[in-house]
């Protein structure tokens, strides 16, 4: 049964857990860009610039794309130096995994603890029926 409440607890954080993600470089950017098609790429040139491309793709052996969102730029990828992209991050998701079952665990134990009835014993004092020496009420 408890098995059953988490997994429905934990469906609705599906979404949430796949969108961990951080920017990180790129290995191999031509593979990338072709097989992933990311919306935004920040990429390094080999002067030390920075440009970020919008709508990034490739034409042979050239990168090209909306720098900065207003105007297209071509670039030879022998002038990159490095590419970045937003990523997956599966540490991440898993710590925010680890937290929330464990924050939904500690509430099913909480609230099976709860509903399980008084944790006190019914008060047998014959000779004081007012008085009961472990607190409860008759």
């Amino acid at each position: 049964m408890l098995r059953r409440v988490t997994a429905a607890a934990l469906m609705p954080l599906v979404p949430l857990a796949a969108a961990c993600t951080s920017v990180a470089t790129v290995r191999r950017p031509a593979q990338f860009i072709a097989s992933k098609a990311p919306q935004i790429v920040w990429v390094t040139t080999a002067d030390n610039r920075q440009v970020a491309l919008v709508s990034p793709h490739l034409r042979a052996d050239t990168l090209g794309g909306l720098a900065e969102g207003a105007h297209y730029v071509e670039m030879p990828l022998s002038t990159v130096q490095s590419v970045r992209a937003r990523q997956p991050a599966p540490r991440r998701t898993l710590l925010l995994m680890a937290g929330v079952t464990l924050a939904v665990a500690a509430l099913a134990v909480s609230a099976s603890r709860s509903t399980s009835g008084p944790s006190t014993s019914p008060c047998l004092n014959r000779n004081n029926p007012d008085f009961c020496p472990n607190g409860a009420v008759r």
